[in-house]
């Protein structure tokens, strides 16, 4: 079921049960259950909670999607034009683009996992928002929230090698990628309210 979902997510709509999957999964992780992979049994409360989880990371994506239209089109144009000193002028535009659109990237991919994990632990949707929160949640509990993404990139190295199997594999690769993710994130908060 989670290859399925993961397939439809390249029609956008697969992705919000995948992140309502996610989150029913960290939830359980957190809670501590033994076996925490939930059933796909409830496929309406996936798809909202999956909703919400999808746009607050495009609300993070945000910035840097308006950057590099901002950026992007205009070197595309100039890029574009019969004078090399223009199409120069474009490319040197786009090389300093990078420079901020890199480092702006990387940290959002740093904050957004604690993001999630606030709005899906206490079902709040503002929760994604409160940056102090949140950061005072990755910096008391820095040790294990490195080792998750760690842990994470681990298992999206892995999860290429489902592109092998007759390319067909890669769905559900992927949805293992997704799973390890949730349950590494899981594992923070929940050791996090241990040491309480």
């Amino acid at each position: 079921m989670g290859g399925l979902f993961f397939f439809l997510a390249f029609l956008i709509v697969g992705a919000f049960f995948l992140f309502g999957y996610a989150a029913r999964l960290m939830r359980n992780v957190v809670a501590g259950v033994q076996n925490p992979l939930p059933e796909w049994d409830e496929l309406g409360e996936y798809f909202g909670e999956g909703l919400q989880l999808f746009c607050i990371v495009l609300i993070y994506g945000s910035p840097i999607i308006l950057l590099a239209l901002m950026v992007g089109i205009p070197s595309a144009i100039l890029s574009a034009a019969q004078s090399e000193d223009v199409r120069n002028i474009g490319g040197g535009v786009l090389g300093c683009a990078w420079c901020f659109i890199a480092p702006l990237g990387l940290a959002i991919s740093f904050f957004l996992p604690g993001a999630l994990l606030m709005a899906i632990v206490k079902r709040r949707f503002g929760a994604a928002f409160e940056f102090a929160a949140i950061w005072e949640f990755i910096r008391e509990n820095i040790g294990n929230y490195l080792l998750a993404i760690v842990v994470y990139i681990v298992a999206r190295f892995f999860a290429g090698f489902g592109f092998i199997l007759l390319r067909v594999g890669i769905v559900f690769t992927e949805f293992w990628a997704i799973v390890v993710y949730s349950y590494a994130f899981g594992q923070v908060y929940r050791l996090s309210e241990q040491k309480r």
